[in-house]
């Protein structure tokens, strides 16, 4: 690296130099303002009075070490800081922070079987924009984990766009559902190796053309209108963590305009 930039944030106006190439490569927002031709490109010194200390911080880490430590409070993990984080990095333009904040999301409420509290949606859906992969990721961990419970009894009131939306996967469940299974082609050759659709409950006669999930311990058979429609859920809670979305291709919740798909 040889040239650094004046990044100013926050009210008090706390100086950072950061290497200007690294700003660049990661940022959409700070390449166009400091390689064009406007004060901030002649100066080298870039101005977010509005911005947090505490959370620039954190991308300064992760700028220099591609990581984004587990931070927790109370022995919780703190999903509010990478939400915040998350939506620093969309005003930033910052399209990697923003998948590595989606990755450490999902990889937290795996190793702590948690998942946001009722604040939390509301950063989700008050700071962050509708069109997040976010949004997706979060209502995913909420369907396919056991959280009836939290949401009937946690005395917070959690935001009520998202307890629409969740109410509208639930019943409507799509891809998601879909990806979770690991599917081969299923034609038993006889009466007795026919089993039901595990959705609609169709019986799947000899010879007719369904699907099943590979899982030893999943093995659900689904019919061929139950897949098309995306509607191979399976409501046993047991089984539910042999086929968790997010486990098995975090890309869909990414975004890949300024990066390269994984």
């Amino acid at each position: 690296f040889t040239s650094v930039a004046e990044i100013i944030v926050g009210q008090n106006e706390t100086k950072f130099l950061i290497h200007r190439e690294l700003l660049s490569h990661y940022s959409t927002f700070f390449a166009n303002a400091l390689n064009g031709t406007f004060a901030e490109g002649i100066s080298q010194a870039v101005t977010l009075r509005e911005e947090r200390l505490d959370l620039f911080e954190y991308f300064v880490y992760w700028l220099y070490t591609q990581r984004l430590e587990d931070i927790y409070k109370d022995g919780k993990p703190t999903y509010f800081i990478l939400l915040e984080l998350y939506s620093l990095a969309d005003r930033l333009a910052i399209e990697k922070l923003r998948n590595d904040a989606i990755d450490k999301i999902a990889e937290l409420a795996e190793k702590t079987n948690s998942v946001l509290t009722p604040s939390d949606t509301y950063i989700l859906y008050e700071q962050i924009r509708d069109s997040s992969p976010l949004r997706r990721l979060v209502l995913d961990l909420f369907t396919f984990k056991k959280t009836d419970n939290l949401l009937a009894n946690h005395p917070d009131e959690w935001h009520p766009t998202f307890l629409r939306e969740l109410v509208v996967k639930l019943k409507r469940p799509g891809y998601p559902a879909m990806m979770r299974h690991e599917l081969q082609p299923f034609k038993p050759a006889n009466w007795t190796m026919s089993q039901a659709c595990d959705v609609c409950k169709k019986l799947l006669k000899p010879q007719a053309a369904g699907s099943q999930c590979v899982a030893e311990k999943c093995s659900r058979v689904f019919c061929n209108s139950c897949v098309g429609r995306g509607g191979a859920v399976c409501f046993d809670w047991p089984t539910e963590s042999l086929c968790k979305p997010w486990k098995k291709n975090m890309c869909y919740y990414h975004e890949h305009v300024d990066t390269v798909p994984c």
